[in-house]
């Protein structure tokens, strides 16, 4: 196993509670984040079109509740999914001006991606850059998240398939629009038919893309109870095989409070 200098990004960007279909609620994970040390913590909550404004401001006061008394910094955020290659997302209007760390992600109700899948491999890339290129454009996400997990889907990609070129336009346009790319801890999930050292070569190989471009990173485990809080090891991992410092990373808890 590589060895593994560098130091763990000192925040979970990426966690869900019982106020979606986590197992834990917000004291729980901010108790966790607290336990290990992180200087800071957000909540990312599912947002679906059909969540009021009422359930995200509810969300967002118990947010802010959960993190008065903590030492860590705690954001407030929301995970929309992509819902075709149009860039559209299950985000309903004006939900990102309440929350300061909006995610969207590639789901299982993508079309074109996830379902509707078309039979040319050229095609089902053009879809998924192009959803990815419409997304960073509209300005309404701040993070990419769970970027390119496309190994569990009908049609899955690896990778190796990713065209190098597409990349760098994507990491290119995120930087002018300030969109900044998940570091997940469980990218290795989504692409059972590699090893996880094939895949790490990989998938390190895409990050170096990113981080070559300038791209700012925000580290994620996907985390869905207080155990899982701040794994980010295999993040640690891929900054090393990617030349990701820490200086590319955000600082998550200037987040805090934060306000559009």
């Amino acid at each position: 196993m590589e060895d593994l200098p560098r130091p763990v990004p000192p925040h979970d960007a990426h966690t869900r509670t019982v106020l979606s279909d986590g197992a834990d609620g917000v004291p729980a994970m901010v108790r966790a984040a607290e336990a290990l040390g992180l200087d800071a913590i957000a909540i990312t909550d599912i947002v679906r079109l059909d969540t009021t404004r009422e359930e995200l401001r509810r969300r967002v006061d118990e947010v802010g509740r959960g993190g008065a008394r903590s030492t860590v910094g705690v954001v407030a955020g929301g995970e929309c999914e992509l819902l075709d290659a149009t860039g559209r997302l299950s985000l309903p209007s004006g939900a990102e001006e309440m929350l300061p760390l909006v995610l969207a992600a590639i789901g299982p109700n993508t079309r074109g991606i996830a379902r509707e899948v078309p039979a040319s491999r050229s095609r089902l890339l053009e879809n998924v850059f192009g959803g990815y290129t419409n997304v960073v454009r509209e300005e309404r996400v701040d993070v990419i998240a769970d970027p390119f997990n496309l190994g569990r889907f009908p049609a899955p990609l690896g990778p190796a398939d990713l065209p190098r070129a597409y990349v760098r336009d994507l990491a290119r346009l995120m930087v002018k629009h300030e969109v900044a790319l998940e570091l997940s801890a469980r990218a290795w999930w989504w692409h059972p038919a590699l090893s996880i050292g094939e895949f790490a070569r990989g998938w390190s190989s895409v990050l170096a893309v990113f981080a070559i471009e300038d791209v700012k990173f925000v580290a994620g485990t996907g985390a869905r109870s207080a155990g899982e809080v701040g794994n980010n090891h295999f993040t640690r991992r891929m900054m090393r095989l990617a030349g990701i410092e820490l200086s590319h990373v955000v600082n998550l808890r200037s987040l805090a409070g934060r306000t559009r």
